[in-house]
């Protein structure tokens, strides 16, 4: 039919514009499927066209936040002539405005791609973010703090069971002290919470089999003071988690009686 026509226009398109920027290609790119012009095109960089063939397939774009963020870690490690070969490839992303001034360096611009299709294509369960962050945590790349931020706004729980995965205790131990002020009205519009912890507000659950898993995670290495203190920071913060929520039930309790 006639969108069978158009895919395959827009896939003989794409193949175009891959030969024009990488003539190495061609030989590839002549039969390949939907899904490995996909893998081609991320490899070139050419992330928005990956995108727009994505959508024309009704492909997820996991494979472009996964290619995307591996070209931000090599960045972030490697040296100028890293540098100076990712500015041809990010120039043939549509970035709002590309910045080839000296301030801004490749591995920011990459950067600024990233957060861009982050903010622009959201999904469900927010697969992106964690794809992202899977990627990024795999190489033992820091997490950049807008990335850490805008995941805690939709899915600090599973934000912690990544750190719990890698290992990561004391960003753990920070997330779930933050969450727990954050439950408690200090800092909730940071987790996307609409209501903090009041008689007239509906409970916020806390993630308590992941902190489970972090004290005992803490607990294995009983002789390290830096774990022992990490785990009182902890069992501090639940303890007053508990005052408040007791308070809270007492004082709805008491309206309902009134």
């Amino acid at each position: 039919g006639l969108e069978d026509l158009e895919k395959e226009c827009s896939l003989a398109r794409i193949r175009l514009t891959l030969a024009q920027h990488d003539p190495s290609a061609v030989a590839v790119a002549g039969s390949s499927s939907a899904e490995e012009m996909v893998t081609l095109l991320v490899q070139a960089g050419l992330f928005d066209t990956a995108i727009s063939l994505c959508q024309t397939f009704k492909l997820p774009l996991t494979p472009v936040f996964e290619g995307l963020a591996f070209k931000c870690i090599k960045l972030q490690l490697g040296g100028e002539a890293a540098q100076a070969e990712a500015w041809a490839w990010l120039a043939a992303n549509q970035l709002s405005s590309v910045i080839t001034t000296k301030e801004s360096s490749a591995t920011d611009e990459a950067w600024r791609l990233l957060s861009t299709y982050l903010e622009r294509y959201k999904v469900q369960n927010n697969l992106y973010h964690h794809c992202v962050i899977n990627k990024l945590l795999s190489h033992g790349v820091p997490l950049p703090n807008w990335l850490i931020n805008s995941y805690k706004k939709v899915d600090a729980a599973e934000l912690l069971r990544l750190y719990l995965n890698y290992d990561l205790l004391e960003e753990a131990v920070d997330l779930v002290s933050e969450y727990v002020d954050a439950v408690l009205g200090k800092g909730h519009q940071y987790f996307g919470i609409e209501f903090p912890l009041s008689a007239t507000a509906p409970m916020v659950w806390l993630p308590y089999s992941s902190i489970d898993q972090l004290l005992h995670a803490l607990g294995e290495n009983s002789a390290n003071s830096h774990n022992i203190a990490l785990s009182q920071k902890i069992l501090d913060k639940l303890d007053d988690y508990q005052q408040k929520v007791d308070k809270a039930t007492r004082d709805l309790l008491y309206r309902r009686n009134l």
